[in-house]
């Protein structure tokens, strides 16, 4: 990898903007003031900062892979395999409701990229207007990574209530993104993401995170990404703060199924760039993918709260339909007990 920090001085261009402001003051945490750093142009990391020092100006880092060239394909092949391909870009303004700040180290302002997947739905294929994809946290495609990313993120946040008790909270922040496709019962799919996470404190504070994300995959019955009990709660689907609740699982109650979910957690520090299968037999018909990627919580026994921020590169994703194998299914639980595996 080809790693590039620049701090203020190189010059960065951008065209085909219609608007700038300068870039706005980010540093709001509760018991020290945070310095700002700016990730591949678009990536925000506040890190927080203990030697009582002030903050300076947005410090920019890029983080540069080696790019590569993939052809944009959206045909299944002979063997009933149906590419996405993200390496290509999304469409300028794409209608989402969302927008990401692509920030400037050379004038000290920032524009606004329409480019982002958000609450109102957009084809991934424009021709045809086929596979809409809706976005929750901004997944978006990120220039230097030359692909669409997701974030997650969590810290430590004090709070002080009205009698004056300070409690420590959950920061979490994370992002998803759903992809409408027809999922048959009695059919077998393989699911294969190609994938790389950045571990995005490492790459400012040479620290690294003290926690994993989780990659949640599910297949649901619609590409809406709130559970169908919390549509009506205007959550922002822009800022993905409250993802862990409404996105996690593929349902509470009625809609749980653990054989629509299936997850994956990173064991190594190293930005490896690896494919990722995961297996499903659907029972009934599905029609969307659900990614989501989550931040490390509090350690339910240890109470602690791990400070991670993190990355996802996402190039590719391949769904392969296969021949129906239910022994990867397991039997759901009722009211009566029982369960386990077929």
């Amino acid at each position: 990898m080809k790693k590039i920090c620049f701090y203020l001085l190189a010059p960065f261009l951008f065209t085909g903007c219609d608007s700038k402001d300068e870039i706005p003051s980010k540093n709001q945490t509760l018991n020290n003031p945070t310095q700002t750093y700016i990730i591949n142009g678009d990536i925000v990391y506040e890190a927080e900062i203990t030697d009582g020092s002030k903050p300076k100006e947005p410090i920019f880092i890029y983080d540069i892979p080696e790019k590569t060239v993939n052809n944009k394909s959206t045909n299944k092949s002979s063997d009933g395999t149906f590419i996405f391909d993200f390496s290509y870009g999304i469409a300028p303004n794409t209608n989402s409701g969302c927008t990401v700040d692509i920030y400037s180290n050379s004038s000290g302002t920032y524009y606004p990229n329409r480019g982002v997947y958000g609450y109102n739905p957009y084809p991934y294929n424009e021709a045809t207007n086929e596979h809409l994809i809706r976005g929750y946290g901004k997944p978006h495609h990120n220039y230097y990574y030359n692909c669409l990313i997701l974030q997650a993120s969590n810290k430590e946040l004090k709070r002080t209530d009205e009698k004056g008790t300070t409690r420590s909270i959950d920061d979490l922040k994370a992002s998803a993104m759903s992809i409408e496709y027809p999922f048959s019962k009695n059919k077998t799919y393989e699911i294969t993401i190609r994938t790389t996470f950045y571990d995005n404190r490492y790459l400012t504070e040479k620290t690294h995170s003290s926690a994993f994300p989780i990659l949640h995959i599910q297949l649901k019955d619609d590409g809406i990404i709130t559970l169908p009990n919390l549509r009506e709660t205007r959550e922002d689907a822009c800022e993905g703060t409250s993802l862990n609740d409404i996105g996690r699982y593929s349902g509470i109650g009625l809609y749980s199924n653990d054989n629509y979910t299936r997850t994956y957690s990173p064991n190594t520090i190293a930005a490896t760039t690896k494919d990722i299968s995961f297996y499903f037999s659907p029972m009934d018909n599905k029609n969307a993918l659900l990614i989501s990627l989550h931040p490390a919580g509090r350690g339910a026994n240890t109470g602690v709260i791990p400070k991670n921020n993190y990355t996802m590169v996402l190039p590719l994703i391949k769904i392969t339909e296969k021949p129906f194998d239910p022994s990867i299914n397991f039997e759901i639980k009722t009211n009566e007990g029982g369960g386990g595996r077929r």
